[in-house]
């Protein structure tokens, strides 16, 4: 059993939701989704969700890949979030 004085506050979770429908079509990757980061935010973990689907990510190996040749990517701003988070998750299709 948990102890309840334990707090977790001062954590930070990401999760990447690598379903292939995009926003705001029905998810089962997102249901799975919705029960973890419950119960991460019931200990007071602080959650963000990210549907990857529907960034602008572009495909490459550089940081950022408008410096080769892309119009935009979102990469840059996603990777700051990810470097953030204590707690990564990536979650697809099954």
């Amino acid at each position: 059993m948990p102890d309840p004085t334990t707090s977790y506050a001062d954590l930070r979770a990401l999760v990447i939701n690598c379903t292939l429908k995009r926003s705001p079509e029905r998810s089962h990757t997102q249901g799975l989704i919705d029960v973890s980061t419950g119960i991460l935010e019931r200990q007071g973990v602080t959650v963000d969700v990210l549907r990857a689907v529907d960034l602008d990510i572009a495909t490459g190996v550089w940081p950022d890949m408008t410096e080769h040749g892309w119009e935009t990517d979102e990469w840059p701003v996603i990777y700051s979030q990810v470097m953030a988070a204590d707690i990564l998750t990536l979650a697809g299709p099954i």
